[in-house]
């Protein structure tokens, strides 16, 4: 029996767009942040809700946001910087699979704190521990897990789309998550979790024990053996 959809990873990704225009349209002339986006912004502006007044785009690299559109607002700022100069001016900020590459997660969701307004929202989907392939990706020599991933997923090879992971609190464990979350100044907190992957599919004994542990896990609610997890939360 498999997964249900709604528990699986593919909903983590098919579902993540529309959750946040849902979570856009509830605040009138939305100042949206997407952090770490670089180059290549996660959606253009038609594709979100049209109570939006404006999409600003992040990156750490000043290069990096040059290549974005000049549609976008830029912020060039390290999530675990100084965030000062942009405090207190967004509604909904949200990342996509970012959250791992982050040193100090705790910093990260204290600053998104400090750059929410009173009442604003977080929405991030992320990858979490301790699914098996992330537990390898995180052990692992760089160049090592690197070298590995491509073996696994060649499509992500050509986009050269592999970055060092730190996993730092980007734990499957809903109550330590909720836990450092509160602690970190949020009011409210919501994580979803999911369950599975594709990393194995190549893999015939790997997937097939892993699919097995990814049921029981899903069938239970066990939510530190989880893949990723969609986590919201409110100023």
């Amino acid at each position: 029996m498999p997964i249900p959809y709604e528990q699986s990873y593919r909903a983590a990704f098919g579902e993540y767009a529309g959750t946040l225009r849902q979570l856009v349209s509830q605040y009138p002339d939305a100042r949206v942040l997407e952090l770490g986006g670089g180059r290549k912004p996660s959606f253009a502006l038609n594709e979100m809700p049209d109570n939006i007044a404006s999409y600003t785009v992040n990156d750490i690299s000043a290069d990096e946001l040059a290549m974005a559109g000049e549609e976008y607002d830029k912020a060039c700022f390290d999530v675990i910087g100084d965030v000062s100069g942009f405090e207190g001016q967004f509604d909904v900020i949200f990342s996509r699979t970012l959250i791992e590459h982050v040193r100090d997660g705790v910093m990260m969701h204290r600053n998104i704190h400090r750059l929410l307004k009173p009442g604003g929202v977080a929405f991030h989907m992320a990858p979490t521990l301790y699914s098996p392939p992330f537990v390898v990706n995180k052990l692992l020599p760089e160049t090592l897990s690197e070298k590995i991933l491509y073996a696994l997923t060649p499509h992500r090879q050509q986009k050269k789309s592999k970055f060092p992971a730190y996993y730092s609190w980007c734990l499957g464990n809903r109550d330590k998550m909720t836990r450092m979350l509160t602690a970190a100044g949020f009011s409210k907190v919501n994580i979803r979790t999911f369950y599975g992957h594709g990393y194995f599919d190549k893999v015939p004994i790997a997937r097939e024990l892993d699919n097995a542990v990814s049921m029981l896990a899903a069938k239970r609610d066990w939510s530190p053996l989880g893949s990723y997890a969609h986590i919201t939360t409110y100023r």
